[in-house]
């Protein structure tokens, strides 16, 4: 089994038909795990932060979807490039190191949308999920890539969409305490943990709540911190050795805390 497929992710779910969205795995079924930054380190739906615009490039269905290259793309990591499109389409191939890969994104429409890496000379566990959620909807996650190589992103969905992905280069994170809160769809930048660690959380909206780690190292696991759904207030205590990235699913204010 992929080290991947026992905890999914949604990039930054809503309720279908007013019922849990299930997560994924990067085998088919529903799996989520978007650089760095500044400010309080979340990244997507905040009161603050509104990384995109609506698209105003679109590409038809048949074709591939437009590719913005930034001019801070540099050698050192993949990104940040935009791809922005209207309705379902694939890009051409374009290459990713392993480790973590931001995904913010903007769609419109009022149907699903996924978001999916294709490892071309990898197997199908070696892909990578994005994001599977519910239209319209803006927000960022951040994933692990496996595999170094050529990949091409898919995306399926009804609507203009526009979608940024960048490899973040740092290797050190923020020390505890660490306290978060945002709206809807987002991760956390980096954090150093090391070891035991007390989260709490709460949430105000009525669909998934989860929140996960993203190892640094793809080839670590990631640990699952809350998977709740609706209004939540709570405590635990999980063990993260390691920096990493934090995944919030979420479709209402949330807030998150981790301290030693």
């Amino acid at each position: 089994m992929n080290r991947r497929q026992y905890a999914a992710v949604v990039l930054g779910s809503t309720a279908l038909a007013g019922a849990a969205v299930a997560r994924v795995a990067r085998d088919g079924s529903r799996e989520e795990r978007p650089g760095d930054g500044d400010g309080d380190g979340v990244r997507g739906q905040t009161g603050t932060e509104t990384p995109f615009a609506t698209p105003t490039e679109t590409a038809q269905p048949s074709e591939p979807p437009t590719e913005t290259a930034t001019p801070s793309d540099t050698g050192a990591g993949f990104g940040p490039r935009t791809f922005s499109g209207t309705g379902t389409a694939t890009s051409e191939e374009f290459d990713l190191g392993r480790g973590p890969i931001t995904a913010a994104f903007s769609v419109e429409g009022d149907a699903s949308f996924t978001a999916q890496l294709l490892a071309v000379e990898g197997e199908r566990y070696d892909d990578v999920s994005l994001a599977t959620l519910l239209a319209p909807v803006e927000g960022s996650q951040v994933a692990a890539v496996d595999v170094a190589g050529p990949h091409v992103l898919n995306v399926e969905t009804d609507g203009a969409w526009e979608l940024t992905l960048a490899q973040p280069t740092a290797t050190t994170g923020r020390s505890l305490p660490v306290e978060v809160s945002g709206s809807g769809p987002a991760y956390v930048d980096l954090v150093a943990f090391d070891g035991v660690t007390r989260a709490g959380g709460s949430h105000e909206g009525s669909s998934n709540y989860i929140v996960e780690t993203v190892p640094l190292d793809p080839d670590e696991f990631g640990e699952l911190v809350f998977n709740e759904i609706g209004r939540f207030e709570g405590t635990t205590t999980v063990r993260v050795d390691g920096p990493s990235y934090v995944n919030v699913d979420a479709d209402g204010d949330w807030t998150l805390s981790f301290e030693a």
